[in-house]
């Protein structure tokens, strides 16, 4: 199943669902640090073509 996660935070979420076989294809948070972080944990850069909505 592919999602998208919302409020996302640092990712926590993001996690649990690909450890259990799930696909993201975008994420939605609010606050600057916290996407800053989970570009960082999760190795997100433009060549990936992954969708950020803010």
């Amino acid at each position: 199943m592919k999602f998208i996660d919302l409020f996302a935070g640092i990712g926590g979420f993001r996690l649990g669902m690909e450890r259990a076989g799930h696909e993201c294809v975008g994420f939605c948070e609010i606050d600057s640090f916290a996407r800053k972080s989970y570009k960082s944990i999760y190795g997100l850069t433009r060549e990936k073509e992954f969708s950020e909505w803010e």
